[in-house]
């Protein structure tokens, strides 16, 4: 029993997904980073930048990200299958553990955690493990185009989400020079307090994004003998043909120039399957250039840092309390630097984070989280006799 639940050896591991996911974080880096400058637009190329920002990073890769944590967990039930053990006990308690990784994560460092969300969607994951491939598609098709978009015309076309507090609060929260009054404005602005105004959006989303992650496991997607040619080639011609104009109307939206009137309430439904695709688009093509020799040599090096995802996930909300936020008093870079100046930032930490995974992991099979939540997730569990 004791195998299951120690790290995936390097020989069973699928090597590409652990490079995707570094990938994947780099990207969730880089779509985190620019709230940090917060520079006003001032300029043609600040303009350029921005769109560049909606039409290819933003949503993208926190969406690979949940599409990875869904495979991930089914990986965890196939391994389950080939042993005899308790492990819808071991499940819900490592679910139970990242939960409270992710609260510690949200109400102590940095409010935009989506580690609950993983741990919430992970229970019902655990439900429909064995539900047929068909059915899951259906499924994620409700959660994330249907009840997602209907929950986004809601909060931003009908006027559903009312705050309490006064947005002000979150530049406040920024430029704090106090990790106290940090604390108490991170309480109030945070989405599981706002948990009606906040999390339905984040959870359907999330839930239907590792929906997909559990049907690109049970079709091997990332199996290379497996092929799947012809559904890879329509990922990316989805991706390029329905991705391009949803990421372009997405961008009109978060920049206050497209107004979702009555006549245009279709669009958040389009926009959420283009950007889908688009995403499936961006795994589908790292997959397949992770084959040609030269080009993986390059791609990986993502993996150390994907073979420690939940480290590297959490010391990046670290790293935007100590060089971002005013309230460690230490670099308090907020508001002074432009969009650009902060992916070159957030490119040196995620070099520095490379670096380090592969020294750590040079020596540990895991990233010290990693670590303690399979530790503390398999530390009473017993076999079935």
């Amino acid at each position: 029993m004791k195998a299951l639940f120690q790290p995936t050896n390097n020989s069973n591991r699928i090597e590409v997904v652990d490079a995707l996911r570094g990938f994947a974080l780099l990207g969730v880096l880089y779509a985190n980073i620019p709230f940090g400058g917060n520079p006003p637009i001032e300029s043609a190329y600040d303009e350029t930048i921005h769109f560049l920002y909606n039409f290819l990073i933003s949503k993208k890769f926190i969406t690979i990200f949940s599409m990875l944590f869904g495979f991930g967990f089914f990986i965890q039930f196939s391994r389950a299958k080939e042993k005899v053990i308790n492990f819808n006990s071991y499940f819900l308690k490592r679910m139970g553990l990242l939960f409270l990784i992710g609260c510690i994560h949200s109400f102590v460092l940095w409010n935009g955690d989506i580690i609950m969300s993983y741990a919430f969607g992970g229970v019902f994951l655990l439900l429909l493990r064995n539900w047929s491939v068909k059915k899951l598609i259906i499924l994620a098709i409700v959660f994330n185009v249907i009840l997602t978009g209907a929950t986004f015309i809601g909060n931003s076309a009908l006027g559903w989400a009312v705050y309490d507090y006064d947005f002000a609060i979150v530049t406040d929260l920024a430029l704090t020079n106090s990790y106290l009054e940090y604390l108490k404005m991170n309480w109030i602005t945070s989405p599981w307090i706002n948990f009606l105004n906040d999390m339905p959006l984040t959870l359907f989303f999330t839930f239907g994004n590792m929906l997909i992650g559990m049907i690109l496991g049970k079709i091997g997607f990332f199996n290379p003998e497996n092929g799947l040619k012809r559904l890879k080639r329509w990922f990316v011609i989805l991706g390029v043909t329905l991705g391009i104009p949803a990421s372009y109307y997405f961008h009109l939206i978060m920049t206050g120039n497209l107004e979702l009137d009555l006549p245009l309430l279709w669009v958040p439904f389009a926009i959420i399957v283009g950007m889908l695709f688009q995403s499936l688009a961006y795994i589908t093509l790292f997959v397949e250039l992770y084959r040609v020799v030269f080009i993986r040599k390059i791609l990986s090096g993502f993996r150390y840092v994907g073979k420690a995802a939940l480290t590297n996930y959490l010391s990046q909300s670290v790293f935007y309390l100590i060089v971002i936020y005013h309230c460690t008093n230490l670099f308090q870079l907020y508001g002074k630097l432009s969009e650009p100046e902060t992916y070159l930032l957030a490119t040196l930490f995620f070099i520095l984070q490379s670096i380090t995974s592969y020294f750590w992991l040079k020596t540990w099979s895991q990233g010290p989280m990693e670590y303690l939540w399979k530790r503390m997730s398999y530390s009473t569990i017993k076999s079935r006799k």
